[in-house]
Protein backbone atom coordinates (compact mmCIF):
# COMPACT_ATOMS: atom_id res chain seq x y z
CA UNK A 1 0.00 0.00 0.00
CA UNK A 2 1.07 3.37 -0.77
CA UNK A 3 1.78 6.30 1.77
CA UNK A 4 -1.02 8.14 -0.19
CA UNK A 5 -3.27 4.88 0.31
CA UNK A 6 -2.25 4.64 3.99
CA UNK A 7 -3.36 8.14 5.20
CA UNK A 8 -6.11 7.61 3.36
CA UNK A 9 -7.14 4.80 5.48
CA UNK A 10 -6.37 6.10 8.55
CA UNK A 11 -8.61 9.02 8.14
CA UNK A 12 -11.17 6.24 6.68
CA UNK A 13 -10.59 4.75 10.28
CA UNK A 14 -10.70 7.81 11.99
CA UNK A 15 -14.68 8.48 10.40
CA UNK A 16 -15.87 5.18 11.44
CA UNK A 17 -15.01 5.70 14.79
CA UNK A 18 -16.80 9.49 14.62
CA UNK A 19 -19.61 7.73 13.60
CA UNK A 20 -19.95 4.35 16.22
CA UNK A 21 -18.93 7.50 19.17
CA UNK A 22 -22.31 9.37 17.87
CA UNK A 23 -24.00 6.27 18.92
CA UNK A 24 -27.10 6.79 21.35
CA UNK A 25 -25.50 4.02 23.52
CA UNK A 26 -21.50 3.72 23.15
CA UNK A 27 -20.54 0.39 23.97
CA UNK A 28 -17.53 -0.36 26.43
CA UNK A 29 -16.07 -2.21 23.75
CA UNK A 30 -16.57 0.31 21.71
CA UNK A 31 -14.14 2.87 23.80
CA UNK A 32 -11.53 0.28 24.66
CA UNK A 33 -11.18 -0.34 20.98
CA UNK A 34 -11.01 3.32 20.07
CA UNK A 35 -8.27 3.58 22.65
CA UNK A 36 -6.31 0.51 20.92
CA UNK A 37 -7.27 2.40 17.80
CA UNK A 38 -5.71 5.58 18.74
CA UNK A 39 -2.22 4.13 20.65
CA UNK A 40 -0.81 4.13 17.09
CA UNK A 41 0.84 7.22 16.70
CA UNK A 42 -0.02 7.68 12.99
CA UNK A 43 -3.55 7.23 13.84
CA UNK A 44 -3.56 9.46 16.80
CA UNK A 45 -2.30 12.10 14.20
CA UNK A 46 -4.75 11.76 12.36
CA UNK A 47 -7.38 12.12 15.17
CA UNK A 48 -5.36 15.27 16.19
CA UNK A 49 -5.44 16.74 12.36
CA UNK A 50 -9.79 16.31 12.75
CA UNK A 51 -9.95 18.20 15.78
CA UNK A 52 -7.68 20.90 14.42
CA UNK A 53 -10.14 21.40 11.73
CA UNK A 54 -13.25 21.31 13.92
CA UNK A 55 -11.62 24.30 16.02
CA UNK A 56 -10.54 26.32 12.75
CA UNK A 57 -14.48 25.59 11.93
CA UNK A 58 -15.88 26.64 15.51
CA UNK A 59 -13.59 30.00 15.20
CA UNK A 60 -15.24 30.46 11.70
CA UNK A 61 -18.63 29.97 12.87
CA UNK A 62 -18.30 32.34 15.96
CA UNK A 63 -17.06 35.40 13.38
CA UNK A 64 -20.12 37.68 12.64
CA UNK A 65 -19.78 37.25 8.99
CA UNK A 66 -21.12 33.65 9.26
CA UNK A 67 -23.44 34.83 11.07
CA UNK A 68 -24.86 37.15 8.99
CA UNK A 69 -24.52 35.09 6.17
CA UNK A 70 -26.57 32.53 7.82
CA UNK A 71 -29.52 34.66 8.42
CA UNK A 72 -29.46 36.26 5.34
CA UNK A 73 -29.85 32.54 3.71
CA UNK A 74 -32.60 31.62 6.38
CA UNK A 75 -34.55 34.75 5.14
CA UNK A 76 -33.94 34.09 1.03
CA UNK A 77 -35.05 30.39 1.77
CA UNK A 78 -38.42 31.39 3.38
CA UNK A 79 -39.13 33.73 0.08
CA UNK A 80 -37.01 32.93 -2.96
CA UNK A 81 -36.62 29.32 -4.28
CA UNK A 82 -34.05 30.31 -6.86
CA UNK A 83 -30.82 29.71 -4.41
CA UNK A 84 -32.19 25.95 -3.71
CA UNK A 85 -28.81 24.64 -5.78
CA UNK A 86 -26.74 26.82 -3.29
CA UNK A 87 -28.20 25.74 -0.39
CA UNK A 88 -27.53 22.33 -1.54
CA UNK A 89 -24.25 23.30 -2.10
CA UNK A 90 -23.54 24.29 1.30
CA UNK A 91 -24.93 21.26 3.28
CA UNK A 92 -22.45 18.87 2.74
CA UNK A 93 -19.34 21.14 4.38
CA UNK A 94 -22.21 21.76 7.02
CA UNK A 95 -22.50 17.78 7.38
CA UNK A 96 -18.91 17.58 7.61
CA UNK A 97 -18.47 19.98 10.35
CA UNK A 98 -21.07 18.27 12.22
CA UNK A 99 -19.56 14.92 12.01
CA UNK A 100 -16.39 16.59 13.39
CA UNK A 101 -17.85 18.36 15.79
CA UNK A 102 -19.79 15.34 16.90
CA UNK A 103 -16.26 13.25 16.71
CA UNK A 104 -14.12 16.39 18.98
CA UNK A 105 -17.12 16.27 21.50
CA UNK A 106 -17.30 11.94 21.36
CA UNK A 107 -13.64 11.95 21.80
CA UNK A 108 -13.50 14.16 24.80
CA UNK A 109 -16.35 11.89 26.03
CA UNK A 110 -14.26 9.17 25.63
CA UNK A 111 -11.07 10.44 27.56
CA UNK A 112 -12.86 11.98 30.56
CA UNK A 113 -14.86 8.98 30.92
CA UNK A 114 -12.78 5.67 30.19
CA UNK A 115 -12.57 3.25 33.13
CA UNK A 116 -8.88 3.86 34.86
CA UNK A 117 -6.63 0.75 33.47
CA UNK A 118 -5.79 -1.24 36.97
CA UNK A 119 -1.83 -3.25 37.30
CA UNK A 120 -1.30 -5.48 40.33
CA UNK A 121 1.43 -7.73 41.25
CA UNK A 122 1.12 -10.48 44.14
CA UNK A 123 3.35 -10.87 47.50
CA UNK A 124 7.05 -11.67 45.83
CA UNK A 125 5.94 -10.40 42.02
CA UNK A 126 8.11 -7.76 40.32
CA UNK A 127 6.15 -6.75 37.10
CA UNK A 128 7.05 -3.58 34.41
CA UNK A 129 4.14 -1.80 32.90
CA UNK A 130 4.56 -0.06 29.41
CA UNK A 131 1.78 2.65 29.69
CA UNK A 132 0.12 4.29 26.16
CA UNK A 133 2.32 7.38 25.89
CA UNK A 134 5.52 5.30 26.57
CA UNK A 135 6.42 5.99 29.89
CA UNK A 136 7.26 2.90 32.14
CA UNK A 137 5.84 2.09 35.79
CA UNK A 138 7.88 -0.88 37.45
CA UNK A 139 5.66 -2.62 40.58
CA UNK A 140 7.08 -3.73 43.59
CA UNK A 141 5.48 -6.72 45.54
CA UNK A 142 2.28 -7.13 46.68
CA UNK A 143 1.50 -3.24 45.12
CA UNK A 144 -1.87 -2.05 43.10
CA UNK A 145 -1.57 1.20 40.61
CA UNK A 146 -4.51 2.81 39.01
CA UNK A 147 -3.55 4.46 35.62
CA UNK A 148 -5.99 7.67 33.64
CA UNK A 149 -5.36 9.12 30.84
CA UNK A 150 -7.46 12.75 29.96
CA UNK A 151 -6.59 14.66 27.48
CA UNK A 152 -4.87 17.10 30.05
CA UNK A 153 -3.31 15.04 32.68
CA UNK A 154 -1.44 11.70 33.41
CA UNK A 155 -3.22 10.33 36.81
CA UNK A 156 -1.66 7.55 38.42
CA UNK A 157 -3.14 6.66 42.23
CA UNK A 158 -0.81 4.24 43.95
CA UNK A 159 -3.01 2.71 46.16
CA UNK A 160 -0.83 0.33 47.46
CA UNK A 161 3.02 -1.14 47.45
CA UNK A 162 5.87 1.01 45.94
CA UNK A 163 6.93 1.55 42.22
CA UNK A 164 9.17 3.50 40.34
CA UNK A 165 8.05 5.87 37.56
CA UNK A 166 9.88 6.60 34.08
CA UNK A 167 7.72 9.50 32.81
CA UNK A 168 7.75 10.35 29.22
CA UNK A 169 7.80 14.02 28.42
CA UNK A 170 4.85 15.79 27.90
CA UNK A 171 4.88 19.21 28.94
CA UNK A 172 1.29 19.49 27.82
CA UNK A 173 -0.27 16.76 30.12
CA UNK A 174 1.72 16.58 33.75
CA UNK A 175 2.36 13.29 34.88
CA UNK A 176 0.79 13.31 38.76
CA UNK A 177 0.58 10.22 41.22
CA UNK A 178 -1.27 10.55 44.07
CA UNK A 179 -0.64 8.01 47.31
CA UNK A 180 -3.39 8.54 49.94
CA UNK A 181 -2.47 12.32 50.48
CA UNK A 182 0.96 12.74 48.94
CA UNK A 183 0.68 13.96 45.25
CA UNK A 184 3.58 14.00 43.03
CA UNK A 185 3.83 16.22 39.89
CA UNK A 186 6.37 15.63 37.02
CA UNK A 187 7.08 16.10 32.79
CA UNK A 188 9.75 14.06 32.52
CA UNK A 189 11.84 12.21 34.88
CA UNK A 190 12.53 8.78 37.39
CA UNK A 191 11.25 8.42 40.79
CA UNK A 192 10.42 5.96 43.38
CA UNK A 193 6.80 5.92 45.52
CA UNK A 194 6.50 4.35 48.69
CA UNK A 195 2.78 4.00 49.91
CA UNK A 196 3.05 4.43 53.91
CA UNK A 197 -0.38 5.19 55.23
CA UNK A 198 -2.27 8.67 53.98
CA UNK A 199 1.27 9.69 52.84
CA UNK A 200 4.68 8.50 50.97
CA UNK A 201 8.00 8.07 50.77
CA UNK A 202 8.92 9.90 47.71
CA UNK A 203 12.13 9.46 46.07
CA UNK A 204 14.11 11.04 42.74
CA UNK A 205 16.37 9.69 40.89
CA UNK A 206 16.61 12.61 37.95
CA UNK A 207 15.06 15.15 37.22
CA UNK A 208 12.91 17.16 39.12
CA UNK A 209 9.24 16.81 40.75
CA UNK A 210 6.97 18.96 42.99
CA UNK A 211 5.32 17.10 46.03
CA UNK A 212 2.37 18.36 47.88
CA UNK A 213 0.72 17.12 50.88
CA UNK A 214 -3.60 17.61 49.56
CA UNK A 215 -4.52 17.75 53.31
CA UNK A 216 -2.19 20.50 53.97
CA UNK A 217 -1.81 22.69 51.43
CA UNK A 218 1.10 24.55 53.20
CA UNK A 219 3.33 21.62 53.09
CA UNK A 220 5.13 21.55 49.14
CA UNK A 221 8.50 20.62 48.54
CA UNK A 222 10.60 20.39 45.34
CA UNK A 223 12.80 17.55 44.65
CA UNK A 224 16.11 17.25 43.31
CA UNK A 225 17.88 14.31 41.85
CA UNK A 226 19.33 12.64 44.97
CA UNK A 227 16.77 13.79 46.69
CA UNK A 228 13.83 12.01 48.92
CA UNK A 229 10.93 13.20 51.11
CA UNK A 230 8.98 11.42 53.30
CA UNK A 231 5.47 13.01 54.13
CA UNK A 232 3.95 11.19 56.76
CA UNK A 233 7.36 12.32 58.97
CA UNK A 234 6.53 14.19 61.91
CA UNK A 235 8.16 17.53 60.47
CA UNK A 236 8.64 16.35 56.72
CA UNK A 237 11.60 17.66 55.10
CA UNK A 238 13.93 16.92 51.91
CA UNK A 239 17.14 14.88 52.68
CA UNK A 240 19.33 13.24 50.74
CA UNK A 241 18.64 10.03 49.62
CA UNK A 242 21.03 6.41 48.68
CA UNK A 243 19.57 5.85 45.07
CA UNK A 244 21.24 2.47 44.57
CA UNK A 245 19.84 1.35 48.05
CA UNK A 246 16.24 2.76 47.76
CA UNK A 247 16.10 1.54 43.95
CA UNK A 248 17.62 -1.91 44.81
CA UNK A 249 14.71 -3.69 44.77
CA UNK A 250 13.77 -3.04 40.94
CA UNK A 251 16.91 -5.35 40.25
CA UNK A 252 15.69 -7.78 42.69
CA UNK A 253 17.99 -6.75 45.64
CA UNK A 254 17.22 -5.60 49.50
CA UNK A 255 20.39 -3.69 50.66
CA UNK A 256 21.01 -3.39 54.59
CA UNK A 257 23.49 -0.59 55.55
CA UNK A 258 23.08 -0.77 59.40
CA UNK A 259 19.78 -1.42 59.62
CA UNK A 260 18.17 -2.64 62.67
CA UNK A 261 17.04 -6.42 62.36
CA UNK A 262 13.38 -5.21 63.32
CA UNK A 263 12.84 -3.16 59.99
CA UNK A 264 15.71 -5.74 58.10
CA UNK A 265 13.12 -8.47 58.71
CA UNK A 266 9.95 -6.04 57.68
CA UNK A 267 11.17 -5.61 54.55
CA UNK A 268 12.31 -9.29 53.70
CA UNK A 269 8.77 -10.21 55.05
CA UNK A 270 7.33 -7.81 51.95
CA UNK A 271 8.28 -10.40 49.46
CA UNK A 272 7.16 -13.86 51.42
CA UNK A 273 3.80 -15.33 52.14
CA UNK A 274 5.85 -17.34 55.46
CA UNK A 275 7.00 -14.06 57.71
CA UNK A 276 9.47 -13.76 59.80
CA UNK A 277 8.59 -13.24 63.75
CA UNK A 278 10.99 -11.68 66.31
CA UNK A 279 9.84 -12.54 69.72
CA UNK A 280 12.72 -11.34 71.52
CA UNK A 281 12.29 -7.31 71.80
CA UNK A 282 16.54 -7.73 72.69
CA UNK A 283 17.72 -8.61 69.31
CA UNK A 284 15.62 -6.43 67.08
CA UNK A 285 17.90 -3.26 67.10
CA UNK A 286 20.86 -5.71 66.16
CA UNK A 287 22.39 -3.78 63.07
CA UNK A 288 22.50 -5.53 59.57
CA UNK A 289 24.28 -4.57 56.73
CA UNK A 290 24.30 -6.79 53.31
CA UNK A 291 22.37 -7.43 50.18
CA UNK A 292 19.94 -9.87 49.87
CA UNK A 293 17.92 -11.27 47.07
CA UNK A 294 14.48 -10.34 47.58
CA UNK A 295 11.99 -13.49 48.46
CA UNK A 296 14.93 -15.49 49.27
CA UNK A 297 13.88 -15.69 52.97
CA UNK A 298 15.18 -18.98 53.51
CA UNK A 299 19.34 -17.02 52.39
CA UNK A 300 18.68 -14.15 54.74
CA UNK A 301 17.76 -15.83 57.94
CA UNK A 302 20.87 -18.17 57.14
CA UNK A 303 23.17 -15.14 57.22
CA UNK A 304 21.64 -13.77 60.33
CA UNK A 305 22.48 -16.82 61.87
CA UNK A 306 25.81 -17.13 60.62
CA UNK A 307 26.97 -13.35 61.29
CA UNK A 308 24.32 -12.97 64.54
CA UNK A 309 23.84 -15.12 67.85
CA UNK A 310 20.30 -15.74 66.25
CA UNK A 311 18.29 -19.08 65.84
CA UNK A 312 15.80 -19.62 63.94
CA UNK A 313 12.52 -22.31 64.97
CA UNK A 314 9.99 -23.35 61.33
CA UNK A 315 6.75 -23.66 62.38
CA UNK A 316 4.08 -25.84 60.47
CA UNK A 317 2.70 -23.08 59.01
CA UNK A 318 5.25 -21.57 57.18
CA UNK A 319 6.27 -18.90 59.92
CA UNK A 320 9.57 -18.49 60.98
CA UNK A 321 10.14 -17.34 64.70
CA UNK A 322 13.72 -15.75 65.43
CA UNK A 323 15.44 -15.96 68.87
CA UNK A 324 18.75 -15.24 70.57
CA UNK A 325 20.92 -18.50 70.42
CA UNK A 326 20.68 -19.77 73.81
Amino acid sequence: MTIEGEADTRRKEAADWFARLNQRKVSTDDVKGFSAWRRDPANARAFDQLQTMWEAAGALGRTQEVADLTEAAKGRGQTDRRPKRRLQGLAKPVAVLGAVVVACVATAWVWETRQPDVYATEVGERRIVRLDDGSHVTLDTASRVSVRYTRGERAITLVAGQAQFEVQRDPSRPFTVRAGRTEVTAVGTTFDVRRFGDGARVVLVEGRVAVSDQGAPDRRWALSAGQQVMTTATRPAVSAANIPSATSWTTGRLVFERTPIASAVAEVNRYSPAPIELRDPGISTIEVSGVFNSGDTEGFIAALQDLYPLQAERLSDGRVILTRAS
